[in-house]
Formats: structure tokens, C-alpha cells, sequence
């Protein structure tokens, strides 16, 4: 039993609490047994709080609030993968300048889970859910490309991440298959980024940064220079507004060119006639009914296209909101009986346009 009375007078008993005796109001501070109490209560204190509050004051909620740091790198190794593709830090791809808020938005979202910032929680899982879906609006050409699987894999690990109440197990397993991941999509973005070219295994993908185009080729095309077209497709000549890109299957005997002019000026009608004369094509051939490819714009016109030395195929063209002139051609050469129309569909649905 502790001891209750005054050291002084000897009065008693004196209340649990008292700072100072009722009769002659002596002061117990200055006790070490008071002075070891009050560190207990407050010892106790402190451990509470500890329990309930994480570093930076925010409430513990679950295991993600409690042990942030693997799911935050794992965000933060996602906004660096991103800036180093949207900003073409590695390869070359062409992506909207709105892609860049992919990477605010890693960033941000691994800070609020260090932070506990509000419901950092459900605000990253609908922030990975987003990420993945602009990920595959981002691959629509191609799909299947390594690159872009790399890239949703990353969104898809970091959202299990945040799902439910992860254990020490899911946590770290996923911050290295994110890491790897991440590391997969850097490396693929690399391979083959010479110019104006990225190959992601058996596709390429051609980009004009300065004149805003961007095409996924099928599988077995890659890139072509004019002497290598030639006699069966002819290229435009490059001036200071326009310019191009050749490719094809040679293997397939199927070859094609892009275009693109900065000044279209005048009728789209007489620069679309003036680009298929250019591509080898007859320019008073009359527009074509089927579709052109979506990038070219709603008022695009088709062309069936043969040339002098027999090629058959279509060529696209259209002008786009900006001003720009965009004609793209496709043939099969001889002796292929197909006119080379599959062949466009194909192409056409991997052009993108900036």
C-alpha cells in the first residue's frame, strides 16, 4: 500500500491525486514517488495514442494505414515509369500531353497513403482503376504489345495493393512484382527506339513527334525507306511543312506509306487528289464508299489506288481540326491477287493522330 500521509505534518489520508496536502499545503512534486507515478500515467498515455494515431497524426484504419510504405513505393515507382514514357524520356512513343497527369496523380495518391491524408484509401483504388483503364485506351491499337501489358500489370498490382487489408505477404510480394513490372515497361519502351521507331517484340510502332502522328503496325511490318517501296508505292517528296514514313511486309509483297502536311491549305478534296497522284495513284480516280480510318476524322475521303506498275490497294485521306493534310496508302503488289484492302483496315486502325 502506498503511503498517504503528508511528509510534513503528518496528515491523512490524502487523496490519489493530490498535488499538495489539504492541511498545510505542503507541495508532493518534489517526490520521487510522485514524480514516477506521473510518468506512468503518462507513459500509458502516450502508448495509447501510439496505438491509435500513425506518425503523422492520422487514425489507423487497417493494414494499409498502418504499414504504407511498400504500397506508396509502389505509386511512386508507377508516376516514374510514366513520366519516363509520356515525356519520351526512353523510346520515342507519342502520347497526349494530358497523359502527364497520370503521373501527378501516382504521385499525390502515394503521398496521401503515407500522410493518411482523408480517405487516402478508397481514393487509391479508384485512382488505380482509372490508371488501368487509360492504360488500355492508351494500347487500343495494339493491345497485346508487351508495353502496354507491362503498363496495366503495374496498375492492376498497385490496385491490389490497396483492396481489402493486405497482409505483410501481398504487400511486399507486390512491391517487387511492381517494381518488376515497372521495369518490364521501361525496357520495352527501349527496345528498338531508334529513330522514329519502337518495336515491341514482332510490332513496331512509327512516330512523328514533330508532325503529331503516331502508327502501330501489324504484326510482320516494320519500316521502310522510299527506295525500298519502290516501284511498287512512290513516296512524296519532303518539303518544310510535310512529311512521311514508309513501311510494309515485304515478305507479304503488301507495302505502305504516311503522310503528313502542317499546311494542307486549299479544298481537301484538291490536296487529297494531289497526295494520291503523289502516292503513284490516278488523281481524277473518283472518292471511294468504303470507311476511312477513324484518326483521318469524320470528313475523310477514300481512294481505290493502282498503280503503273500494277500495285492495287486504297488510300485514305482527310484533313484534320489543326489544319493538317494526313493521307495514308496501302497496296499489294503483284503478282497478289487481294487489293490490299484488308491490309488498310489493318494499318488504318493503328494510326493515331496528335
Amino acid at each position: 500500500m502506498p503511503e498517504t500521509l503528508c511528509p510534513s505534518c503528518g496528515h491523512s489520508p490524502i487523496p490519489a491525486g493530490t498535488e499538495a496536502c489539504p492541511k498545510c499545503g505542503e507541495p508532493f512534486g518534489f517526490l520521487p514517488m510522485y514524480k514516477r507515478a506521473q510518468r506512468k500515467m503518462v507513459d500509458k498515455q502516450r502508448d495509447h495514442e501510439d496505438i491509435e494515431q500513425t506518425v503523422f497524426g492520422g487514425n489507423l484504419t487497417g493494414e494499409v494505414s498502418a504499414h504504407p510504405a511498400p504500397i506508396a513505393a509502389v505509386f511512386f515507382i508507377g508516376a516514374a515509369v510514366w513520366f519516363l514514357r509520356v515525356g519520351g524520356v526512353v523510346g520515342a512513343r507519342y502520347e497526349p500531353i494530358w497523359a502527364y497527369g497520370l503521373v501527378l496523380m501516382d504521385l499525390l495518391l502515394g503521398l496521401g497513403l503515407i500522410l493518411n491524408l482523408g480517405p487516402a484509401k478508397l481514393l487509391a483504388q479508384v485512382g488505380m482503376v482509372l490508371q488501368l483503364g487509360v492504360a488500355g485506351f492508351l494500347a487500343r491499337a495494339a493491345p497485346l504489345a508487351p508495353v502496354h501489358l507491362a503498363y496495366m500489370a503495374h496498375a492492376a498490382v498497385a490496385l491490389a495493393m490497396v483492396v481489402g487489408e493486405p497482409g505483410p505477404v501481398r504487400r511486399y510480394a507486390g512491391l517487387g512484382l511492381g517494381s518488376g513490372v515497372a521495369v518490364l515497361g521501361v525496357i520495352f519502351l527501349a527496345m528498338g527506339a531508334g529513330p522514329g521507331a519502337v518495336g515491341g517484340g514482332v510490332r513496331q510502332l512509327l512516330v512523328g513527334r514533330e508532325l503529331g502522328y503516331q502508327l502501330e503496325l501489324p504484326d510482320g511490318w516494320s519500316r521502310l525507306s522510299p527506295e525500298q517501296l519502290s516501284p511498287h508505292l512512290s513516296m512524296p517528296e519532303a518539303t518544310l511543312t510535310g512529311g512521311g514514313v514508309g513501311f510494309g511486309d515485304v515478305a507479304q509483297r503488301r507495302y505502305g506509306a504516311l503522310w503528313v502536311d502542317r499546311e494542307g491549305g486549299g479544298s481537301v478534296k484538291a490536296g487529297c487528289q494531289k497526295l494520291l497522284q503523289a502516292f503513284g495513284g490516278d488523281p481524277a480516280s473518283p472518292p471511294s464508299t468504303r470507311p476511312a480510318p477513324m484518326a483521318l476524322g469524320t470528313k475523310a475521303l477514300m481512294y481505290e489506288l493502282r498503280t503503273t506498275m500494277g500495285a492495287r490497294g486504297s488510300f485514305g485521306c482527310g484533313q484534320l481540326a489543326d489544319g493538317r493534310l494526313v493521307g495514308i496508302a496501302v497496296v499489294a503488289a503483284p503478282p497478289e491477287t487481294a487489293s490490299g484492302e484488308s491490309a488498310f483496315i489493318a494499318v488504318g486502325s493503328g494510326l493515331a493522330l496528335q
